[in-house]
């Protein structure tokens, strides 16, 4: 990851944790650039964000903070996708053994909050 995708997701968990305060539990980077991958050139940076009773809202909340994110750093806001799940969303996705989420679980970096 570059500099200034590094500076994009310290400022946008900075951002989250002024926005959320207790209720952000979780800030995970998934995905290709958590597995160290070389990025290509239409590679996204995978986000997905744990946040108590979080729902559509907090999800668009959370596009747009890592929207004014990467625009502070001068990146582009397209190269980032932010996920949005609750505790209950993610245990329900892990009780079905959801591919998805034992992706996540696998390949995860904790960028803020719990494993």
């Amino acid at each position: 990851m570059s500099p200034v995708e590094r500076s994009v997701l310290e400022r946008f968990v900075r951002l989250l944790r002024a926005e959320y305060g207790d209720r952000l539990l979780s800030v995970w980077l998934f995905g290709s650039r958590a597995r160290g991958e070389v990025p290509g050139s239409e590679s996204d940076i995978d986000v997905l964000v744990v946040i108590r009773d979080g729902g559509l809202d907090e999800h668009f909340r959370a596009v747009w903070l890592v929207h004014e994110a990467a625009e502070a750093e001068g990146a582009n806001p397209v190269m980032f996708a932010v996920k949005v799940y609750n505790p209950e969303r993610i245990a329900q996705r892990r009780e079905i053994r959801s591919f998805f989420i034992q992706e996540v679980d696998r390949d995860k970096i904790v960028l803020a909050g719990e494993p």
